[in-house]
């Protein structure tokens, strides 16, 4: 399990739910969780949505989450 993944489930989050409230594809989640590169913005949006469930706000770089310009 990534580090992505762990938080996305301990934040009580489905990939569909993500997905949703970051505004970007289930296939764009799908890839970050594979350890695939999705584009900056994209990783950045879904961090965004992500830090909303969280204790405090997360990167895409302290998620080890590879991107492409």
């Amino acid at each position: 399990m990534t580090s992505f993944e762990e938080t996305r489930t301990n934040a009580g989050l489905t990939i569909t739910q993500l997905s949703k409230e970051a505004d970007v594809s289930r296939a764009t989640i799908e890839k970050i969780e594979k350890g695939l590169p999705v584009r900056a913005a994209l990783a950045a949006r879904v961090c965004n949505a992500l830090s909303k469930h969280t204790d405090s706000p997360v990167t895409y770089q302290q998620l080890g989450i590879k991107t492409v310009k």
